[in-house]
């Protein structure tokens, strides 16, 4: 009977103990964890709370809040290590020694995944918080500080932006140009469309012509970039129509190549060019061949190829460094017909001084269309035209939106569309 009596007393004195110091230390109210709206990615929350209603006990100050985020489901969820405590599995998200706080921002989260937030008021007595500075922060595991931990009544998630507002802009003019495109498909395969004479383009036939009648080669060069070069891809679509119309004449291309897997692309290319024009048996794969990766290396074995063999036409398209003036310059002292193209413009001086033909930027790019008057590539040239001229109008509206607003602040249209060009519409 005693030892009951005894136990009731000190479980009551421990109650009495635990309500006391919940009362010298009451920690913060109506924790809750909700999405920052601000956030596009979804990877931030922000914990809102209260400041407890009841003052610490005499001879302590509130001196700031910790803030911790758990991660409720996920990789984490529920792989809680034997002997590992629940204070183990928070992550501390923010320290602020603002007794004024009520908000903190939370970052570094999974989006879509719930938390659980709990924050917790800091007291100290004034003589421990002056002792605290940037040599020496504050640490919540210190005897000297009293820690009152209050818990999110329910958990919250960072939501994602399925659309970004602000790229608004963009996803009209996406759609405006796929129409454009289509529409442009939609009249080529009807009518023909006009494209400008490029007189690079038109000596292609001259040169094939030239080198049927010599009984020569052509040699053609792809440049020294790789696959995921756009000039590259130009080229090849050049290298394609040249197989075509050389397949009838059993004229030979010779084309050294710079990368490996430009070869092999080079060489299928070819092939199908043969099958294509019905002379399958004049493919042979030994003239496309790898050179080197080494540039002056690759421009000394295309410079000899060029003193043998002499072809009668030298086809340089691609991107194109400082070689350029020596094969271009080599080319030309062999007497062969030169047609150069890159988008290279520090190496454009070059071709034009010492090729017959230089194709400049863009009419590489238009090459392939130009040659095989495919509709769909003619629609797609045409589209990217009207595209640039769209552009060129906003542009030129712009600035002179900015211009009359500056000039006629009284006139809020002018400033009206300035602000929507930097707002991104």
């Amino acid at each position: 009977m005693r030892r009951l009596l005894l136990s009731a007393m000190v479980a009551m004195l421990s109650s009495a103990f635990l309500a006391s110091a919940v009362a010298q230390f009451p920690a913060p109210t109506a924790v809750t964890l909700v999405d920052d709206p601000e956030d596009k990615a979804g990877t931030a929350s922000v914990v809102e709370w209260q400041a407890p209603h009841d003052g610490p006990a005499s001879g302590y100050q509130l001196v700031g809040y910790r803030v911790e985020v758990e991660q409720l489901e996920g990789k984490w969820a529920g792989e809680r290590r034997i002997g590992e405590s629940e204070a183990e599995l928070l992550r501390e998200a923010a320290m602020l020694l603002d007794p004024k706080a009520t908000s903190a921002p939370v970052d570094k989260l999974s989006p879509w995944r719930r938390y659980r937030a709990r924050v917790s008021a800091l007291y100290m007595t004034p003589a421990d918080a002056a002792l605290v500075s940037e040599d020496q922060p504050l640490d919540p595991a210190d005897p000297a500080v009293h820690v009152a931990s209050a818990d999110a009544a329910t958990p919250g998630a960072p939501v994602g932006q399925w659309f970004d507002r602000e790229k608004t802009n963009v996803l009209a003019w996406v759609l405006v140009y796929s129409l454009i495109v289509l529409v442009t498909i939609a009249i080529a395969q009807r009518h023909e469309i006009y494209i400008r004479p490029i007189a690079g383009l038109q000596a292609v036939n001259d040169a094939i012509g030239r080198a049927t009648e010599m009984g020569r080669p052509i040699l053609y060069v792809t440049g020294l970039t790789g696959l995921s070069d756009i000039a590259t891809i130009a080229s090849m679509l050049v290298l394609g129509h040249l197989a075509r119309r050389t397949a009838a004449y059993e004229t030979p291309i010779i084309v050294p190549c710079y990368d490996p897997l430009v070869m092999a692309v080079d060489r299928e290319i070819v092939r199908d060019a043969m099958v294509e024009a019905g002379k399958p048996q004049n493919y042979n794969p030994d003239n496309i061949f790898y050179v080197t990766d080494s540039q002056f290396g690759y421009v000394a074995a295309v410079d000899g190829i060029m003193v043998r063999e002499k072809p009668a036409a030298n086809f340089f398209m691609g991107y194109f460094y400082a070689e350029s003036l020596i094969l271009a310059e080599t080319g030309a002292s062999t007497g062969a017909i030169q047609i150069a193209g890159t988008d290279s413009d520090t190496q454009l001086p070059f071709f034009i001084t010492a090729c017959d033909y230089t194709l400049m930027g863009e009419e590489l790019y238009a090459a392939g269309a130009y040659l095989s008057r495919n509709p769909l590539l003619i629609a797609q040239l045409r589209g990217q035209d009207i595209g640039k001229v769209l552009i060129t109008l906003m542009l030129l509206i712009g600035a002179a939106a900015a211009t009359c607003a500056a000039l006629l602040p009284e006139f809020s249209i002018f400033s009206s569309v300035v602000e929507w060009f930097a707002s991104g519409g």
